[in-house]
Protein backbone atom coordinates (compact mmCIF):
# COMPACT_ATOMS: atom_id res chain seq x y z
CA UNK A 1 0.00 0.00 0.00
CA UNK A 2 1.67 3.34 -0.94
CA UNK A 3 0.39 6.09 1.87
CA UNK A 4 -0.37 9.34 0.36
CA UNK A 5 1.85 12.62 1.27
CA UNK A 6 1.37 13.74 4.58
CA UNK A 7 0.33 17.63 4.76
CA UNK A 8 3.41 20.41 5.15
CA UNK A 9 4.48 20.80 8.80
CA UNK A 10 3.96 16.88 9.62
CA UNK A 11 6.13 15.15 10.97
CA UNK A 12 7.89 12.47 8.96
CA UNK A 13 6.03 8.91 9.50
CA UNK A 14 8.61 7.84 11.03
CA UNK A 15 8.34 9.46 13.87
CA UNK A 16 4.81 9.18 14.18
CA UNK A 17 3.63 6.76 16.91
CA UNK A 18 1.71 3.66 16.05
CA UNK A 19 -1.08 4.58 17.57
CA UNK A 20 -1.17 8.02 15.68
CA UNK A 21 -0.71 6.47 12.50
CA UNK A 22 -3.80 4.14 13.90
CA UNK A 23 -5.82 7.49 14.24
CA UNK A 24 -4.68 9.14 10.64
CA UNK A 25 -6.23 5.79 9.08
CA UNK A 26 -10.18 7.26 10.48
CA UNK A 27 -11.95 8.61 7.33
CA UNK A 28 -13.98 11.93 8.29
CA UNK A 29 -15.64 14.36 5.74
CA UNK A 30 -14.83 17.56 5.21
CA UNK A 31 -17.19 20.29 6.09
CA UNK A 32 -17.50 24.09 6.36
CA UNK A 33 -19.45 25.36 9.31
CA UNK A 34 -20.82 28.20 9.53
CA UNK A 35 -21.91 30.59 12.41
CA UNK A 36 -22.23 34.51 13.68
CA UNK A 37 -22.20 37.18 16.11
CA UNK A 38 -23.30 40.77 15.68
CA UNK A 39 -24.66 40.26 12.12
CA UNK A 40 -20.78 39.12 11.17
CA UNK A 41 -20.50 35.17 9.47
CA UNK A 42 -18.12 33.13 9.56
CA UNK A 43 -17.22 29.58 7.99
CA UNK A 44 -14.46 27.35 9.70
CA UNK A 45 -13.45 23.67 8.13
CA UNK A 46 -14.60 21.20 10.19
CA UNK A 47 -14.00 16.59 9.74
CA UNK A 48 -15.62 15.90 12.94
CA UNK A 49 -18.98 16.29 12.10
CA UNK A 50 -21.76 13.11 12.27
CA UNK A 51 -25.98 12.44 12.86
CA UNK A 52 -25.82 11.16 16.85
CA UNK A 53 -29.98 10.95 16.74
CA UNK A 54 -32.68 10.19 14.24
CA UNK A 55 -35.59 11.13 16.68
CA UNK A 56 -35.12 13.92 17.28
CA UNK A 57 -32.27 14.70 14.58
CA UNK A 58 -29.30 15.64 16.06
CA UNK A 59 -25.78 16.29 14.82
CA UNK A 60 -23.03 16.60 16.81
CA UNK A 61 -19.68 18.65 15.54
CA UNK A 62 -16.62 18.80 17.58
CA UNK A 63 -14.56 22.14 17.92
CA UNK A 64 -10.93 23.31 19.72
CA UNK A 65 -11.99 24.41 23.25
CA UNK A 66 -10.18 27.99 22.17
CA UNK A 67 -12.15 27.83 19.02
CA UNK A 68 -13.57 31.21 17.60
CA UNK A 69 -16.05 29.36 15.88
CA UNK A 70 -17.43 27.90 19.52
CA UNK A 71 -18.15 31.29 21.05
CA UNK A 72 -19.64 32.54 18.28
CA UNK A 73 -22.60 29.26 18.79
CA UNK A 74 -22.42 29.97 22.22
CA UNK A 75 -23.47 33.22 22.07
CA UNK A 76 -26.06 32.66 19.35
CA UNK A 77 -27.02 29.60 19.72
CA UNK A 78 -27.16 28.83 16.20
CA UNK A 79 -25.21 27.20 13.40
CA UNK A 80 -24.99 25.58 10.17
CA UNK A 81 -22.79 22.39 8.63
CA UNK A 82 -22.21 22.66 5.01
CA UNK A 83 -21.15 19.64 2.79
CA UNK A 84 -18.79 20.34 0.45
CA UNK A 85 -18.68 18.27 -2.80
CA UNK A 86 -15.95 15.75 -4.01
CA UNK A 87 -13.84 17.06 -6.53
CA UNK A 88 -11.12 19.95 -7.40
CA UNK A 89 -13.62 22.48 -6.45
CA UNK A 90 -14.90 20.98 -3.26
CA UNK A 91 -10.92 21.00 -2.40
CA UNK A 92 -11.08 24.53 -3.78
CA UNK A 93 -13.84 25.65 -1.77
CA UNK A 94 -12.52 23.94 0.97
CA UNK A 95 -8.81 25.60 0.85
CA UNK A 96 -10.76 28.53 1.46
CA UNK A 97 -11.72 27.64 5.20
CA UNK A 98 -8.22 26.12 6.19
CA UNK A 99 -6.48 29.51 7.70
CA UNK A 100 -8.07 30.19 11.28
CA UNK A 101 -9.35 34.08 11.59
CA UNK A 102 -6.15 35.02 13.81
CA UNK A 103 -3.12 33.68 12.17
CA UNK A 104 -1.32 33.65 15.27
CA UNK A 105 -3.32 30.75 16.48
CA UNK A 106 -0.80 28.53 14.23
CA UNK A 107 2.66 28.24 16.08
CA UNK A 108 5.57 29.69 14.38
CA UNK A 109 4.81 31.88 11.98
CA UNK A 110 6.46 35.19 11.68
CA UNK A 111 5.15 38.68 13.29
CA UNK A 112 3.43 40.03 10.07
CA UNK A 113 1.89 36.47 9.47
CA UNK A 114 0.88 36.33 12.77
CA UNK A 115 -0.45 39.64 12.22
CA UNK A 116 -3.06 38.63 9.70
CA UNK A 117 -6.96 38.07 9.85
CA UNK A 118 -8.84 35.65 7.35
CA UNK A 119 -11.93 36.76 6.74
CA UNK A 120 -13.34 33.07 4.67
CA UNK A 121 -16.20 34.27 3.68
CA UNK A 122 -15.54 37.64 1.79
CA UNK A 123 -14.44 35.63 -1.45
CA UNK A 124 -16.98 32.77 -1.28
CA UNK A 125 -20.51 32.98 -2.72
CA UNK A 126 -22.92 32.23 0.03
CA UNK A 127 -26.61 32.98 1.41
CA UNK A 128 -27.65 33.93 5.21
CA UNK A 129 -29.93 31.86 6.79
CA UNK A 130 -32.59 33.35 9.13
CA UNK A 131 -30.71 32.56 11.98
CA UNK A 132 -27.61 34.76 10.22
CA UNK A 133 -25.09 31.49 9.67
CA UNK A 134 -24.24 30.93 6.06
CA UNK A 135 -25.15 28.81 3.30
CA UNK A 136 -22.58 28.06 0.81
CA UNK A 137 -23.78 28.17 -2.63
CA UNK A 138 -21.42 25.66 -3.94
CA UNK A 139 -22.09 23.51 -1.78
CA UNK A 140 -23.35 19.45 -1.72
CA UNK A 141 -25.21 19.96 1.02
CA UNK A 142 -26.49 22.35 4.10
CA UNK A 143 -27.84 21.68 7.13
CA UNK A 144 -28.92 24.02 9.73
CA UNK A 145 -29.04 23.48 13.52
CA UNK A 146 -30.26 24.93 16.83
CA UNK A 147 -27.31 24.21 19.48
CA UNK A 148 -28.71 22.50 22.38
CA UNK A 149 -25.86 20.88 24.23
CA UNK A 150 -22.11 21.35 24.95
CA UNK A 151 -20.19 18.97 26.16
CA UNK A 152 -16.54 19.39 27.21
CA UNK A 153 -14.59 16.01 26.11
CA UNK A 154 -10.52 16.78 26.53
CA UNK A 155 -9.57 19.30 24.24
CA UNK A 156 -12.52 19.38 22.50
CA UNK A 157 -16.08 20.76 22.87
CA UNK A 158 -18.67 18.79 21.25
CA UNK A 159 -21.32 20.84 20.57
CA UNK A 160 -24.87 18.97 20.26
CA UNK A 161 -27.44 20.67 17.38
CA UNK A 162 -31.18 19.95 16.89
CA UNK A 163 -31.58 19.80 12.88
CA UNK A 164 -34.07 22.74 12.15
CA UNK A 165 -33.60 22.66 8.13
CA UNK A 166 -31.31 21.27 5.01
CA UNK A 167 -31.49 20.36 1.33
CA UNK A 168 -28.97 18.74 -1.36
CA UNK A 169 -28.59 21.55 -3.42
CA UNK A 170 -25.84 19.17 -5.44
CA UNK A 171 -25.34 15.98 -7.44
CA UNK A 172 -22.14 14.75 -6.86
CA UNK A 173 -20.34 12.34 -3.59
CA UNK A 174 -19.22 14.28 -0.49
CA UNK A 175 -15.39 15.46 0.13
CA UNK A 176 -14.01 12.94 2.28
CA UNK A 177 -10.15 12.97 4.08
CA UNK A 178 -9.57 9.83 1.80
CA UNK A 179 -10.11 12.13 -0.98
CA UNK A 180 -8.19 14.92 0.23
CA UNK A 181 -5.52 12.78 2.36
CA UNK A 182 -6.04 15.31 5.35
CA UNK A 183 -5.88 14.40 8.48
CA UNK A 184 -7.01 15.85 11.44
CA UNK A 185 -6.31 13.39 14.37
CA UNK A 186 -3.28 11.47 16.32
Amino acid sequence: MTLPDLPPGTPDRKELDPIEMAMHELAYGVYVVGSVEDGQANGMIADWVMQISFEPRLLCVAFEDDSRSLARIRKNGAFTVNVLEEGLDGMALAREFLQPFDASKIQGRSEAASAQRYHKLDEVEHTLRPSGCPILDDALAWIECEAEQFVEVGDHVLVIGRVVDGEVVGSGDPLTSVYTGWTYSG
